[in-house]
């Protein structure tokens, strides 16, 4: 049975698990609850139900909630060094997002139509209409709670990717769409994103851009965010305070916001991993996948040994 966020309103990251597990590996994606596979995602925390046998293949870690791990959890590999620091597991388990097995999945050809793209984390796209926002500069949105095959079509049709979706540059490395990461709002997890990326050998050099909110109401929680800002604005409390909501943006801040997206995409330096680490990668998480795959039929799971 596959272990992933559930998110009503859809996001690409974790879609992507019930869409490339039934054409990789299908027998995981049985209905059996007594076996749990958790891949695509920062999913490894305390929130995973104690009782089933847990097979882990690349997932992540927070950097915050650690789970409790015993003889049900069978992990045969995480999806970075940090994931592998916070577990206290053998730093040879630590692998890459195994999401790069997409390009295992034979896809469509699609051809270069856009020359940069935006793609907003899922929570991002109900802070403000970023497709509207994004043709105001002439740069395209990718909506990362479309549908998988919509999102990797775009993802192909995309010279240059900005990303806050980490997923969206994940996937956008696999398929060989330079990629350049961008901070705008409060839920960033600079963390996750530092596993990944050191997971293929690159350094994060990460942007940060004013948000964007064009929501009308503060709530509650956006009450105490105020302080927390004010605070983050003379170099107290954490970085991300910067980014929380305390008001909708007016049109310059809007305005400013756009034209530093924009600065990004012509003056950043786009990512990508290289071409022999990937394929080395790619070769080690499929060759894992298949001993998962034997196993499950077994029932009988044993890790590789470090």
């Amino acid at each position: 049975m596959l272990y992933y966020f559930r998110i009503a309103h859809g996001n690409f990251g974790d879609a992507l698990n019930p869409w490339l597990w039934s054409r990789l590996a299908p027998e995981v994606c049985d209905p059996n609850p007594a076996k749990r596979f958790l891949a695509i995602g920062t999913i490894l925390s305390r929130n995973v139900p104690a009782d089933p046998v847990k097979v882990v293949f690349g997932s992540g870690n927070s950097g915050i909630s650690v789970p409790v791990l015993d003889g049900k959890w069978f992990i045969y590999c995480v999806r970075g060094p940090l994931t592998a620091v916070k577990l206290k597991l053998d730093p040879k388990l630590a692998l890459t997002d195994p999401a790069v097995l997409v390009r295992r999945v034979p896809l469509p050809p699609q051809r270069k139509i856009h020359r940069v793209s935006f793609m907003p984390h899922h929570q991002s796209a109900f802070e403000a209409d970023w497709s509207k926002l994004c043709a105001r500069i002439g740069m395209h949105c990718i909506d990362p709670r479309g549908g998988v095959e919509k999102v990797l079509a775009e993802l192909q049709q995309t010279e240059l990717l900005v990303a806050e979706a980490m997923h969206g540059a994940i996937v956008a490395d696999a398929l060989r769409v330079p990629w350049i990461p961008v901070r705008l709002y409060g839920h960033f997890m600079e963390f996750k994103w530092r596993d990944w990326t050191e997971s293929v050998e690159l350094p994060l050099e990460l942007a940060s851009i004013p948000p964007v909110f064009e929501r009308g109401s503060v709530s509650r929680k956006g009450l105490s965010q105020v302080f927390k800002k004010a605070v983050a604005s003379v170099g107290l409390g954490k970085s991300k305070w910067k980014h929380f909501r305390i008001r909708p943006s007016s049109e310059r801040e809007i305005d400013e916001s756009l034209r530093a997206l924009a600065k990004l995409a012509a003056t950043g330096k786009p990512q990508l991993s290289d071409e022999a680490t990937l394929q080395r990668l790619d070769a080690r998480l499929f060759e894992t996948l298949g001993q998962i795959r034997a196993a499950w039929l077994q029932g009988e799971f044993k890790p590789p040994q470090p």
